[in-house]
């Protein structure tokens, strides 16, 4: 008997081996992940996914029920490495909140390249699918409201009456999204690098204005 989790996924009985099964539904979602990142979600067949994969289309349908249960779980999966990582600087040990924030955008600065050379699932979705999908949209919708508010906590330093918390978030998001365009149009993933240092030049100028 199967049972549906939060993301839509079809849920088979444990198997004497868990570890096993574990192995085999995140070759899957990665899989996904990766050519989903390339060739987009409408593009992306299971088909193309299980034999990438080297899996049977038995083992697909143990772990998903339909392509949009994996392109939900690919999203998850996206979502808590990129912004994992992205958080995981050495700023997060930092207690004051303005060298937390300066910590942070230094150490976004160099890990730019290594999170997105391949692309933002998210925005890669969000042209793709969300219009047409109803459960992709409210994940997407989900996803970014907590990156939204995780950045809105650390840029807080920044705000000055004129530009709030909220509005440096949506730039910072604006900024990744508008280099990773301009790195994969031109091939170039220092546009990553590039353009959150030009996010940064921007503050230090609202700052001396500020002063």
């Amino acid at each position: 008997m199967k049972t549906r989790n939060a993301t839509g996924e079809s849920r088979a009985p444990r198997a004497t081996n868990p570890a096993g099964r574990m192995d085999t539904r995140e070759k899957l979602v990665r899989t996904a992940e990766g050519l989903m990142l390339r060739d987009g979600y409408s593009a992306t067949r299971v088909d193309d996914v299980i034999r990438k994969a080297g899996l049977s289309k038995g083992s697909f349908y143990h772990f998903f029920d339909s392509k949009e249960a994996l392109g939900l779980a690919a999203l998850e999966h996206y979502y808590a490495d990129r912004v994992g990582r992205l958080a995981a600087g050495t700023h997060a040990t930092e207690t004051d909140p303005l060298r937390r924030a300066q910590g942070f955008l230094k150490h976004a600065s160099r890990v730019a390249a290594d999170l997105w050379r391949t692309g933002c699932l998210l925005a890669s979705l969000a042209a793709d699918a969300a219009g047409s999908n109803r459960a992709i949209s409210k994940a997407l919708k989900k996803r970014t409201s907590d990156l939204r508010a995780l950045l809105v906590d650390l840029l807080s330093p920044f705000a000055t009456p004129e530009i709030t918390a909220s509005d440096l978030a949506d730039r910072f998001l604006v900024c990744i999204e508008g280099s990773i365009v301009l790195a994969r149009i031109y091939e170039d993933p220092t546009y990553l690098r590039r353009g959150l240092e030009q996010f940064r030049s921007c503050l230090k100028n609202t700052e001396v204005r500020r002063a």
